[in-house]
C-alpha cells in the first residue's frame, strides 16, 4: 500500500490540479537508471563516514536494485502525483524497506541529486553517440577510397565551377562532421564535473566524502563551488549547440545527395530502402529519410534557442525554470542519434553514376579556370588572362572551351601554344596537389591523416 507522501517523503508538492504542469516526470524517466546510481554510490559514501549501517546501507541498494529491475522490466507502479522519479523511487523505497528509506537523503537535496543524475546520462548518451559518430566518418573513408578517382563537376551557387573527385567532396564532409565529434567530445568535458555534495546550494554540513562519490560515479572533477554546482547550464547549452551544429551539417549533406539524386543529375543512387514512393504518382522515388533529416534540424535548433532564452533572464542558485533543461537535450541527442544511424547506413550502400558525372563535367566550360592559369603562367597578370578567356566563353559559337583547336584559341591570344592541348578534367584535378587540394594524391593524403583521426579517436574512448 502506497504509504502518506507528506510524512514519508516531501511535502513540496502542488496542488493536484496543476500536478502535470509542476511534474518533470516525462523526461526525468529516461534517467532512472542514473538515479539509482547516483543513490546507491550516496548510500555507500553514508555508510564510508559512519551515518548508515552496512545492514542499512545494504537493505537501501537492494532496494534500489529492486526498483531498477522492476522499472527495466515495466513493473514499477508509477504515481504521476509525484511530481517527478525521485520522488516515486523514495516512495518506492519506503514501501520496501520502512523507515530506513529516508536515511538516504541526509546531506542531499534534489537539486545536487538531479544535476549529476543528468550530467551522468549525458556522458553515457554522449559515448554512445560518439561511436557513431565515428563509425559514420569510417563509412566516408572507405566510400573515399573506393571511389577515389571519379570525377565530379564541382559547383558554386549551384552552377559548375572547377572538375574535382568525388573523394575529395566526400572527404570534406569527413572534415566538418570530424569537427562536430571534437565538440561532443568537449561537451563531454564539461560534463565531467560532479556537482553531487553541493546540497540544495549551500554546501552541507555533514562531512561528505566527494572523493569517493566522484570515483565511485566515474568522474574525473569535482564542482568547486556549491552555487555552480546546481544552478550552471552551461554544459547543457554546450550539448544543444553540438545537436544543433552536427544536424545542421547532416542537413547541408543531405541537401546535396537530394539534388545528385534528382533525374536532372542522376549522379548519385540511393538504395530503395531510403527511398518512399508517392500515393499517386508510380514512377515517383522520393529520398525522404534525407529530406526528414534536413527538416528535423529544426527542432534541434529550437531547443537550443529555447534553453540559452531561459537562461538568460535566471538569477543563480536554483530557479524551477531549469526544470526544463533536460528535455530538449534529451530529444536532441535521441534525433542526432537517429539521423547518425540512417545516413551511415545510407552511405554504405549508395552508388555512384561515374559516366553521367563526368558527362555533366565534360559538357561544360568547367575547364575556363584551367585555360586563365595557363595564360597566367605565360607571365601575364591573371586578370588579363581572365579577361581573354571570359571573352572565349561569350564567343564560343556552340562549342565548350576545351573543344576548340589550337587556331581557334590563338585568335583571342597568341600565348596559347600546342601543350594548351593537354588541358583536360583528368589534368586539371591533378594538378592542384596542394595541401588539401582535390588531386588524387592530396585526397589519399587527405584519407591517411583521416584514419590517423579516427585511430586516435576510437583509442582514447
Amino acid at each position: 500500500m502506497t504509504k502518506n507522501l507528506n510524512n514519508k517523503t516531501s511535502s513540496v508538492q502542488g496542488g493536484e490540479i496543476y500536478g502535470n504542469f509542476t511534474s518533470s516526470f516525462d523526461s526525468d524517466i529516461r534517467m532512472y537508471s542514473e538515479d539509482i546510481d547516483v543513490s546507491i554510490a550516496y548510500s555507500n559514501m553514508l555508510n564510508k563516514i559512519g551515518i548508515l549501517t552496512l545492514d542499512e546501507t545494504n537493505l537501501i541498494n537492494t532496494a534500489l536494485e529492486e526498483i531498477r529491475n522492476e522499472i527495466k522490466n515495466s513493473a514499477f507502479n508509477w504515481d504521476k502525483k509525484l511530481e517527478d522519479i525521485h520522488l516515486n523511487i523514495e516512495n518506492s523505497m519506503y514501501e520496501k524497506i520502512g523507515e530506513v528509506a529516508g536515511k538516504l537523503h541526509f546531506g542531499r537535496s534534489r537539486n545536487d541529486q538531479v544535476a549529476t543524475d543528468s550530467r551522468l546520462y549525458f556522458i553515457r548518451k554522449i559515448d554512445f553517440l560518439n561511436t557513431l559518430i565515428i563509425d559514420f566518418l569510417e563509412e566516408l573513408v572507405k566510400l573515399s577510397e573506393k571511389n577515389i578517382s571519379i570525377i565530379l563537376p564541382g559547383y558554386t551557387h549551384l552552377q559548375k565551377g572547377q572538375p574535382i573527385l568525388i573523394s575529395h567532396n566526400l572527404m570534406s564532409y569527413f572534415s566538418i562532421i570530424s569537427r562536430d565529434l571534437q565538440r561532443f567530445i568537449n561537451a563531454r568535458n564539461n560534463l565531467d564535473n560532479m556537482p553531487l555534495g553541493s546540497g540544495a546550494f549551500a554546501g552541507v554540513t555533514i562531512p561528505i566524502d566527494r572523493e569517493y562519490l566522484a570515483n565511485e560515479l566515474g568522474f574525473s572533477n569535482i564542482s568547486s563551488n556549491s552555487i555552480d554546482g546546481v544552478s550552471s547550464r552551461d554544459h547543457i547549452l554546450d550539448i544543444l549547440y553540438s545537436c544543433s551544429s552536427i544536424m545542421i551539417n547532416l542537413s547541408r549533406i543531405s541537401e546535396e545527395l537530394i539534388i545528385w539524386n534528382s533525374e536532372e543529375f542522376d549522379f548519385i543512387n540511393i538504395p530503395d530502402e531510403f527511398t518512399t514512393g508517392s500515393s499517386i504518382m508510380p514512377q515517383k522515388r522520393n529520398p525522404d529519410y534525407l529530406e526528414l533529416i534536413r527538416g528535423k534540424t529544426g527542432h534541434s535548433l529550437g531547443q537550443l534557442v529555447n534553453l540559452a532564452t531561459s537562461l538568460k533572464g535566471l538569477t543563480f542558485t536554483y530557479n524551477r525554470d531549469l526544470q526544463e533543461d533536460r528535455k530538449g537535450a534529451m530529444d536532441s541527442i535521441e534525433l542526432v542519434t537517429q539521423s547518425l544511424e540512417v545516413i551511415k547506413n545510407l552511405f554504405s550502400k549508395i552508388s555512384f553514376n561515374e559516366e553521367k558525372m563526368n558527362n555533366s563535367a565534360n559538357n561544360s566550360n568547367i575547364l575556363a579556370t584551367d585555360f586563365a592559369d595557363y595564360l597566367a603562367n605565360k607571365k601575364i597578370p591573371y586578370r588579363e588572362a581572365y579577361k581573354i578567356i571570359k571573352d572565349i566563353s561569350l564567343n564560343l559559337k556552340g562549342k565548350y572551351i576545351h573543344e576548340l583547336s589550337l587556331d581557334e584559341l590563338r585568335q583571342f591570344s597568341k600565348l596559347f601554344e600546342k601543350d594548351v592541348l593537354d588541358i583536360s578534367l583528368r589534368n586539371s584535378i591533378e594538378n592542384r596537389n596542394s595541401i588539401g587540394g582535390t588531386s588524387t594524391n592530396s585526397v589519399e593524403n587527405q584519407i591517411i591523416e583521416a584514419k590517423n583521426f579516427l585511430k586516435k579517436n576510437k583509442n582514447a574512448k
